[in-house]
């Protein structure tokens, strides 16, 4: 026994070996290929000629390395012919190919940001007192990298890498008095980045906790943040008309946004930033300010304050004018995104315009999902003309399971039941509705509850029409007033106050 199990443990080993390094090399593009196998032939990168005919014997076996004869015994025949087959041989082979692999693929990443590559030859100038040679070089570097867009947090670190070897070059030469400004550019990069990088964070920490109910250990953070004053540099920023402050300024007031919905000055700067201040940013970027800015606004709707789906409907027709509506310009609709702009739409009774922006962007969407998104959009837009048959017609078209807003469905379908007088129908729909809101894995907390509550507010709405009492009415509308997500509180409470 004892025997066999040692015997098993080998073979898992040995297995795993393999795919341990075939595992990643399946996954080089066949462009990346050809640059590898010269990466493996470069005496510079490898100096084992070995490692080289073992590069070319299995080559022969991608992308998938699934060949029968792909083991580790015709391996080893093939790079040693005669000789007892040696495991230990193949495993140093195997490690030896992997970490050219990992060299490969470092050295890959940073060919594709040259950044590295300018400011490190400057350096290396330097260390060899070329001081000359790595001054022009810096130049040459700070020029290149001066007039970049987007993605800023890396854009102000570059900045302060580069005014960092300038302080230091300037030692290097004996002209500490020419460093003065270097310092202070470099203390102002530094800033910007730091400001940057703690909105971002404050941002990620706040969605981290909202979408996986994940309670951050972070109240020294928060401590920092406060500290730190931001509100403070951000005016500073402002007053001195620095070239920074749309950038820095649009970080500050979408994280101040997110994280205190209550302060209307921070809404309206974070407002004034989207509707001007993003030419700066890049097309991700753009897209990511109008996310927040949307998370911003449903925060406020869901607690009531429905006047501010007029902003959000008019944030999401600039997305539309601007192209802002896919992952890459002119790429696909984003399905989320779509879906938000029908009900926001629906929310502010833009049926007119609703109808529209269904026919001219259905056609945008991934071809798998055009139908069953464009039968929601529709049997929404039938539902706000007060169509209800048609707007049912079109929700039983979906395909149920293969679609991804399930919730919108069963809401609209209890919506629907309960206008056209379908007692039975919605009752068994409410009670399927609760097993599918608890049964489910995918529902965050949060929706957990607000659709609990408004199907246990239709359901005593029901009821309440069976057996009607003003002080059970009284009741109904103080609770309906209490439920979290005002989303459905102006419907419910129109259906109860027609009783």
């Amino acid at each position: 026994m004892l025997i066999l199990l040692i015997f098993i443990a080998y073979k898992i080993a040995k297995n795993m070996q393999m795919l341990n390094v075939f595992s990643m090399f399946s996954k080089l593009k066949a462009g990346e290929l050809r640059d590898f196998s010269r990466f493996v032939r470069s005496p510079f990168f490898n100096g084992r000629n070995e490692t080289v005919k073992y590069y070319n014997i299995v080559k022969k076996f991608y992308p998938g390395f699934d060949n029968k004869n792909f083991t580790a015994e015709n391996i080893f025949q093939k790079m040693y012919p005669g000789k007892k087959f040696n495991m230990q041989a193949v495993r140093r082979l195997n490690s030896y190919l992997l970490k050219l692999l990992k060299d490969y693929l470092s050295y890959k990443g940073l060919k594709n940001d040259p950044f590295y590559f300018d400011l490190s030859l400057s350096i290396q100038l330097s260390e060899r007192r070329l001081y000359k040679q790595s001054h022009k070089q810096l130049v040459y570097t700070e020029n290149k990298y001066s007039r970049l867009t987007g993605d800023y947090e890396f854009y102000f670190w570059k900045r302060y890498l580069i005014e960092r070897h300038k302080n230091s070059l300037y030692s290097f030469e004996g002209n500490d008095h020419l460093a003065s400004e270097a310092i202070i550019k470099r203390t102002e990069m530094f800033a910007n980045h730091t400001a940057a990088v703690i909105c971002k964070s404050l941002i990620s920490l706040f969605i981290n906790e909202k979408n996986f109910g994940v309670k951050s250990p972070a109240n020294n953070f928060y401590d920092l943040t406060r500290n730190l004053m931001l509100d403070n540099y951000i005016k500073a920023l402002e007053e001195t008309k620095s070239e920074y402050y749309p950038v820095i300024a649009a970080e500050y007031y979408q994280a101040m946004s997110l994280l205190d919905p209550d302060n209307e000055y921070f809404f309206a700067e974070f407002k004034k930033v989207i509707e001007t201040g993003l030419d700066e940013f890049s097309y991700i970027e753009k897209i990511n300010f109008y996310t927040i800015f949307e998370a911003v606004c449903t925060l406020k709707i869901e607690k009531g304050e429905l006047k501010y789906s007029r902003d959000l409907f008019e944030a999401y027709i600039q997305m539309l004018d601007k192209g802002l509506y896919s992952y890459t310009p002119g790429g696909e609709f984003i399905l989320r995104i779509f879906r938000n702009i029908v009900h926001t739409a629906a929310m502010v009774k833009e049926t007119v315009w609703l109808e529209k922006f269904i026919g001219e962007y259905t056609q945008k969407l991934p071809a798998d999902s055009q139908k069953s998104m464009g039968n929601l959009a529709e049997a929404v837009l039938y539902f706000e003309s007060s169509e209800f048959s048609a707007s049912l017609q079109k929700l039983n078209s979906i395909d149920f399971e293969l679609f991804h807003f399930k919730i919108d469905i069963k809401n609209l379908q209890v919506k629907l039941y309960y206008e056209l007088g379908y007692t039975e129908e919605l009752i068994s729909a409410i009670d399927a509705y609760r097993h599918f809101i608890s049964g489910s894995k995918f529902i965050s907390e949060r929706y957990r509850s607000i659709s609990t509550g408004f199907v246990n507010n239709v359901s005593r709405l029901v009821k309440l029409q069976q057996n009607f009492s003003e002080e059970q009415r009284y009741f109904a509308e103080k609770d309906i007033m209490n439920t979290e997500g005002a989303l459905y509180r102006e419907w419910l409470l129109e259906k109860l106050n027609k009783m």
